[in-house]
Parts: structure tokens; sequence; C-alpha cells
């Protein structure tokens, strides 16, 4: 029974560990199609694929001189949903469902001020249709992120980002990964292994 409940433990802990993510290297690149002005985000680490956006100048807002305003657009595979976000913001289905933030598409356009740092958040993963091929926005084997950028004269930048797998979400301009809630067999799991010890303690006690 002892070597039972212990195996149950394990059983337990690793499904946990399993679940808990971690933060992919080169997550996020520029220039991965040179001159395309393309933002490139992994959707699938297992096998190194990526997807991508773009954000293109289009034109001055006056009285500046430099290119502020810019047009969205994504790479036409799986896509990546981009979003205005804050620091520390929970990058996470749930508030990706609930529409807590504003989300990048074809229109309008966007301005970004010059030399002002800012936060997107990143959601994309694996097959994001329906049994009919309709898109559904939802993804298969997510994938999580964010990535601060800057606005050089016209220029996107990526000053710094981080992308998580197998988690939850992550916290923006951080590498802090959501973490998700233990299944509550899992729990159970833990209860009845902390009980029988908790058992055999009292039993070696009393004797």
């Amino acid at each position: 029974m002892k070597h039972l409940v212990a195996l149950i433990i394990f059983v337990g802990a690793s499904t946990l560990i399993h679940a808990q993510g971690y933060i992919v290297p080169n997550g996020v690149t520029t220039n991965y199609i040179p001159g395309s002005g393309e933002i490139s985000v992994i959707h699938d680490p297992i096998n190194s694929y990526y997807t991508g956006f773009f954000l293109n100048p289009i034109g001055k807002t006056q009285p500046t001189t430099y290119i502020n305003t810019f047009a969205f657009g994504v790479v036409v595979d799986v896509g990546v949903r981009v979003f205005l976000v804050q620091a520390n913001d929970a990058i996470s289905l749930q508030p990706i469902l609930s529409q807590n933030w504003t989300e990048l598409g074809g229109s309008p356009s966007y301005v970004f001020a010059n030399e002002v740092p800012f936060y997107v958040g990143l959601y994309t993963g694996n097959n994001p249709f329906d049994s009919h091929g309709s898109y559904t926005g939802i993804y298969e084997n997510p994938v999580f992120g964010w990535a601060e950028l800057v606005n050089n004269q016209g220029i996107i930048q990526l000053l710094n980002y981080a992308v998580e797998y197998g988690g939850d979400g992550i916290y923006a301009g951080t590498q802090n990964i959501i973490q998700p809630v233990p299944e509550p067999n899992v729990l159970g799991l833990f209860a009845l292994g902390g009980l029988f010890l908790a058992w055999r303690r009292w039993k070696a006690w009393a004797i």
C-alpha cells in the first residue's frame, strides 16, 4: 500500500510538472524574411514552425516628420492574434475570450508614437479551424507570449519578448508563466497520499 501511494504521488507530481510550461528560446524574431518588416512568432515549438505579423508604415501624422501610422497584417497560415496590452497583464485564454484588450486587425490603422515603447500580447498555436474549415481563433497546443516594441522613426523594432508553451499563459513584460489549476483528480491523489502518510505516522507514534 505504501508503494502504491508513493506511485500515486509520483504520477500526480509528474502531471503537474509536465503542465508547468516552459519559456521558448527564440520565440519571437525580426527579419525572418529579410526586408519584409515581419515579426515572426513560433507557433509550434516542437517542430520549430513560425508564423508572424506585420506593422507596416503607411503615412505621417503632422506636425511630426517621422512616420508613425501603421497597417497590421498577418502571415497567411495559422496566423497569430495580437493585442495591445500593458506590463504585467496576464496573457491567457480567458481575457482573450472576454475581449479585454484591443486586438489588432486589418482596419483601422494604428498610431504608435515615436520612441515610446509599447507591449503587445501574442496568442497562436496549431489549427485554429473547425471541422468545416471555418476560422475559430482558438488554437490547439496554444502558445502565449508578449513582445515589447518601439517605433523608431517609422520602423518597428523588437526590444524584448517572452513566449511560453505548455502552461496557461504568461505575464506581459516578465518570464513568469501562468500555472494551470490542478485537475480535481490530481488534487484528490495528493490528498489521499497525505492522509495515508499521516495515518502511518500516527500508527507508528501510537505503538
